[in-house]
């Protein structure tokens, strides 16, 4: 057993030293989403921009259950199926949800006018069109880059999310400075930015797009495996949009603007999430495949995520009012909205790792059991605070029950595969991030908001010493490594 630790961090510095190189092409995404948000705020009204909420938030709902859960199934089977036949399984997947999307579309169409009066207070012409391609467009580009996730291509997968990210700016920027300053321009944008994006992704992986035959025990075995994502993805929507549809009943369109701009904001943190993701879940189910008693390896990873994310944490929280300076004066209010959103990518990242042995046994279903759990609980704390506290009552409410749904999931996912995390460290960095959004949600005090974080990040380091040792450690080597390449030769 002494000898199968320090093997265990060699291995988690050599998967350390991936992903700092995996991560390098998803920065320079971050600087233009970081870039885009401002700018757009000082084109577009907060009214406008809660509309585009409203149409983020249909676009969630359809996308929650057109993909019939395959795209999870893709990559669960991935590893199963021999390197000629992953194309097939590729279509196996993508084939039943391409059906799908087809009849939804068509409903979208013949029934436009009453989305857009239910959703946007007034008709919209094209605006279920443009959701109808957007959609297509996703549902192309969400297999390509699982293929893309599947195959370790870390640093085309960054490429793919760039070309994304700049579409998306260009086109959202060109549409509202020469046809209309309306939230049809972030919509137009997104759409195009997927466009760009799927035209990559393809280039880079025709093999996988030349189609394959399957048969119907492939499509039934997928299916058997995704569909219980499909109502757990229903009811994490309604979980994650209950937020949303609270503000829209209880508030006006400028809060929900507002609360959507700060979610921008703090869904920079994302970028963390799906880098690690990118390679994490190849990683984790390969490791399962290969020695399903090899337990140490997820337990070292949890703890690296927890230091992490609970620094990059505190230092959102404490440099919250210098961030929203950038935006529009309009939108600023949306700092005192951020802080409890925050925890929401803090709990996702370490769900991502704690939650993985409900995927590793197949037990999907309880997915839906843990979604079914956690809605009632965020639907209680909108409907309390909403009226009372507006945008900021559905922050703190939204925050916290991502608490409570990762202690529960995290024990169910013991149950099914025990690692033993190491919950009590992690639940004093969550204890103290959930102060320290208090104190920013109430204060608007620059030099205290800046001192809880400075204060929680020191914690926070004491608190996982050999985490930061280690991650300080291969920083440095490699910048080294980087600094000794570059230099030319004698």
């Amino acid at each position: 057993m002494l000898r199968t630790i320090p093997i265990e961090v060699k291995k988690l510095k050599q998967y350390l030293k991936s992903y700092i190189s995996f991560s390098l092409g998803m920065w320079l995404r971050a600087g233009i989403s970081f870039l885009s948000v401002p700018v757009i705020s000082y084109l577009i009204i907060p009214e406008e921009f809660g509309k585009s909420a409203m149409f983020t938030m249909t676009f969630s709902i359809i996308t929650g259950f057109m993909f019939l859960g395959t795209d999870q199934s893709f990559m669960r089977f991935f590893n199963e199926y021999r390197e000629e036949e992953r194309r097939r399984l590729f279509w196996a997947c993508l084939s039943p949800s391409f059906v799908v999307t087809t009849c939804v579309s068509f409903i979208l169409l013949i029934f436009g006018k009453q989305f857009s009066l239910l959703l946007y207070g007034r008709v919209y012409p094209n605006i279920n069109l443009l959701l109808s391609i957007t959609l297509y467009l996703v549902l192309l580009h969400r297999f390509n880059q699982s293929l893309v996730t599947m195959r370790k291509k870390g640093f085309l997968y960054s490429l793919i999310d760039f070309v994304n990210a700049v579409g998306n700016f260009a086109f959202t920027l060109i549409y509202a400075l020469f046809v209309e300053r309306s939230f049809i321009a972030i919509v137009f944008g997104n759409m195009m930015g997927y466009v760009l994006a799927l035209f990559t992704g393809i280039y880079f992986g025709k093999e996988y797009w030349k189609p394959a035959r399957f048969s119907f025990s492939e499509v039934r075995a997928v299916l058997k495996f995704g569909l219980p994502f499909v109502p757990d993805l229903l009811l994490a929507w309604l979980f994650t949009s209950m937020d949303r549809i609270s503000l829209r009943r209880y508030s006006t369109m400028t809060e929900i603007g507002l609360y959507s701009t700060a979610f921008k904001i703090v869904s920079v943190m994302n970028l963390f999430q799906i880098g690690f993701s990118l390679l994490w879940m190849p990683t984790a189910y390969e490791r399962y495949e290969r020695d399903r008693g090899d337990t140490v390896f997820f337990k070292k990873t949890f703890e690296m995520i927890c230091f992490d994310v609970f620094s990059v944490g505190f230092l959102v929280v404490g440099f919250k009012d210098v961030i929203f300076l950038l935006l529009a004066r309009s939108y600023r209010p949306s700092a005192q909205i951020a802080p409890f959103l925050i925890l929401v990518p803090i709990m996702q990242l370490l769900w991502l790792v704690s939650g993985l042995g409900i995927d590793l046994t197949k037990k999907t279903y309880w997915h839906m059991v843990l979604s079914s759990a956690a809605t009632p609980l965020n639907f209680v704390g909108n409907t309390l605070l909403v009226p009372l506290y507006g945008a900021r009552g559905a922050a703190i409410s939204t925050g916290l029950s991502y608490v409570l749904y990762f202690y529960m999931g995290t024990f169910i996912s013991e149950r099914l595969f025990p690692v033993g995390y190491d919950i009590k460290r992690a639940s004093a960095g969550i204890l103290m991030m959930i102060v320290a959004s208090s104190i920013g949600t109430l204060s608007t005090n620059l030099l205290l908001n800046v001192s809880v974080g400075m204060v929680g990040l020191c914690a926070v380091v004491c608190l996982y010493k050999k985490e930061f040792a280690l991650l300080r450690k291969e920083v440095l080597s490699f910048v080294r490594t980087r600094r000794q390449n570059s230099k030319p030769s004698a």
